[in-house]
């Protein structure tokens, strides 16, 4: 017995040394690895630039090459992949649809009202390649990258392609057509480039060698005179549609066109901290100056943010899909906007149930890419548009604007400045009635996006403070233009529940005013905030600045099919790092820039109150009167000749007809009880409490001063 508890003593001993000597070695590991400095995983995306390798640069063209490996594996894949249904239904899609286009645009197909594909067989194998020539390869001596790729292709084909179609022809006869190709032989073209995007092509150099075997019946009976007809058609759209100079633009199976998938709006955005880097732009239009990138993620999605005296505008792009009907569920009202100093069309009730991006309110600057500046020529384009109108629209919005030397506080953002030029000459400022092209409401709409060179900052609060319906505003340094615009700057952005978009726009600095290059809203949930950790990178391209100029663009490739003008104006590589709810909170800088304090909840409020809108009073109850003796406009203080203008039953305001627009988008009616008209303006005071007191009594001695002047000169 004695014995067994000494061995249950030593088994208990060695136990305990055992696990002593793991909780030493352990608290030891522990201790030296805590005394290592802290580095953590890469804050920014590893993406290390394309190069060529050695091997190729120092290959010499060697002229006309074999194909035998080449031919090895294409015929492999063939073998395996012919009688496959994905591969299979691809060749009846595209069949199908170069038969629907025989029909609808081509004279022979006013004579048929269906073709239907009826069997198809792919042949016995693949065209063979005899030999391959590299006829180009452009390479970029400054980015290293492979601009172009020819390569001239000697094929023979002799697999036995065939189809057959069934026609039924406007007479209610039944055609039937079998079509097989023997032999097919030439030099084609196959040429790879990514300009202006990225996109491949294939086509006979000269007039290949085709021998078709062709079969015609009509109402079951053979009709060998067509046969030849039959083939010459084909010979024909070879030519036309497959031989230098023209050929098709194709993306696929290589290139993949970018769709940006859409927001649902049942979703919400999870909160939490998002990095966005900004790694380069490519393929951007012509700048004379540097190029920038601006970076907003808001609510709703915008094109830039305009400053207009005391408002703030964002530019949107919405599409409205056209009710069955003459109206298109929205109504529009002609009127003058105050802050622009211009008469524009303004949205005044939306009933389209489609059209949820659209708000009352809204200013209509373009319609399908056209300045709009009149009911009539915005009723005209839209009966114009078959299914579909865009509409860009200008939306009112309210900011929180900070002193300019507060640079700590916020980064600039691009603000377009569209306050009244001082050379725009008003009612007042001469006795000369002012001709039409000075007249606000004539004069037209600048269509080319520009920004001010004198930007207020925008000062971000802290983020207890910060409201989700202001947008966060980043813009990055400016870099000079080259093919490769490299930012490699890092955003840190606080993402709220009621963020939807992230808005990024690329902008070419000029001396006086800043162009638009491209623009793309991405939305917030689906892009930007990937479910997995780490840096995910993607490229997007970039949406024209305008409209309009996907219709004018001049580019030498418009004339082929599968030209894709919204791609033309460059791309921009982004990388997306998010963080969920729970995590320590970044600053809103960039991490280019030398790292600041984060404003706190004290220091907040430094900031600027935001810009109260002027709170117009009643409207001016005008109504058309003869007046007995000579009367001045209570508006310009100029003489109404022939005694015959428009008065206001309230304050007995004396007004011309032109000035009445005007008038009523100023303070509004100033008394209700009828006075005597009175030729010198009387300065009529509310409680000071009114914030209509301090606008309206700074209106009249302005008015007062003027009348002064002209009465001195």
């Amino acid at each position: 017995m004695g014995f067994l508890v000494f061995l249950v003593l030593m088994l208990l001993c060695f136990i305990a040394g055992i696990a002593v000597t793991i909780f030493v070695q352990w608290y030891l590991f522990n201790l030296y690895i805590d005394k290592l400095p802290y580095v953590g995983p890469a804050s920014k995306p590893v993406i290390a630039p394309f190069s060529l390798p050695k091997a190729v640069l120092e290959e010499e063209p060697l002229g006309k090459e074999p194909a035998g490996s080449i031919n090895a594996l294409l015929q492999f894949l063939f073998q395996e992949c012919r009688n496959t249904k994905r591969v299979r239904k691809w060749f009846r899609h595209r069949l199908s649809l170069e038969l629907e286009e025989l029909l609808t645009r081509t004279t022979t197909g006013k004579l048929f009202e269906k073709i239907v594909l009826r069997d198809l067989d792919l042949g016995s194998h693949l065209p063979a390649i005899r030999s391959i020539e590299v006829k180009t390869l452009s390479v970029d001596p400054g980015t290293k990258l492979i601009e172009e790729v020819e390569l001239c292709l000697d094929l023979e084909y002799s697999g036995g392609f065939q189809l057959s179609i069934d026609a039924s022809t406007r007479l209610s006869k039944l055609a039937h057509v079998s079509v097989k190709v023997n032999e097919l032989s030439g030099k084609g073209m196959l040429k790879f480039t990514r300009y202006p995007y990225t996109h491949w092509c294939f086509s006979f150099y000269n007039d290949p060698t085709l021998q078709l075997e062709v079969e015609t019946q009509f109402q079951g009976r053979s009709w060998a005179q067509v046969n030849s007809i039959i083939a010459n058609q084909i010979r024909k759209s070879l030519k036309r549609k497959h031989t230098l100079p023209f050929y098709k633009i194709r993306y696929k199976p290589f290139f993949v066109k970018p769709e940006i998938d859409s927001l649902v709006e049942e979703e919400e955005t999870q909160p939490g901290l998002l990095e966005l880097t900004v790694v380069e732009a490519t393929r951007l239009s012509s700048s004379p100056g540097p190029v920038f990138c601006n970076v907003a993620i808001d609510s709703s999605a915008w094109i830039e943010l305009t400053h207009s005296g005391t408002a703030s505008y964002l530019t949107v792009d919405v599409s409205v899909t056209k009710q069955p009907g003459p109206h298109i569920g929205i109504n529009f009202k002609q009127e003058f906007i105050s802050d622009k100093y211009q008469v524009g069309v303004v949205v005044e009730s939306v009933s389209n149930p489609l059209c949820q991006d659209l708000k009352s309110g809204d200013i209509v600057v373009m319609v399908e890419g056209k300045n709009v500046q009149s009911l009539s020529a915005l009723n005209k384009i839209i009966k114009q548009c078959q299914n579909k109108v865009t509409l860009r629209v200008e939306r009112k919005l309210k900011l929180v604007l900070g002193n300019e030397d507060k640079v700590n506080q916020g980064e600039t953002f691009g603000l377009r400045s569209r306050s009244i030029a001082a050379g725009d000459k008003t009612d007042s400022d001469s006795s000369n009635p002012p001709s039409s092209s000075d007249s606000p409401a004539k004069r037209s709409i600048s269509g080319s996006p520009e920004h001010s060179k004198g930007i207020p900052r925008l000062s971000l609060c802290s983020d207890a403070e910060m409201e989700a319906s202001k947008p966060q505003m980043f813009s990055t340094k400016d870099v000079p233009f080259s093919k490769v615009v490299q930012f490699n700057e890092t955003f840190k952005i606080n993402v709220l529940p009621d963020h939807k978009y992230v808005n990024l726009s690329v902008w070419s600095r000029g001396a006086e005013k800043n162009n638009l290059l491209g623009h793309i809203s991405l939305p917030v949930k689906p892009h930007c905030c990937p479910p997995s950790p780490g840096h995910h990178v993607a490229m997007y391209s970039l949406l024209p600045p305008n409209p309009n100029l996907t219709t004018s663009i001049g580019n030498s490739l418009a004339s082929h099919p599968g030209f894709e003008p919204c791609l033309c104006f460059g791309d921009v590589l982004l990388s997306f790092a998010f963080t969920g709810t729970g995590s320590s909170p970044g600053n809103q800088t960039s991490t280019s820039s030398p790292p600041t304090p984060a404003p706190s909840s004290s220091s907040s409020s430094t900031a600027l109150p935001e810009i109260p809108e002027i709170i117009s009073g009643p409207k001016h109850d005008f109504v058309r009167t003869h007046f007995e003796k000579v009367t001045q406009c209570g508006f310009c203080f100029k003489k109404i000749w022939l005694k015959d203008a428009l008065q206001c039953e309230g304050c007995l305001m004396s007004c011309h007809k032109k000035c009445a627009v005007k008038a009523q988008a100023g303070p509004g009616c100033a008394r209700t009880n009828p006075r005597r008209p009175s030729v010198q303006p009387e300065i009529i005071t509310t409680p000071p409490d009114d914030i209509n007191a301090q606008v309206l009594s700074n209106f009249y001695k302005t008015r007062i001063n003027i009348y002064k002047q002209q009465r001195m000169n």
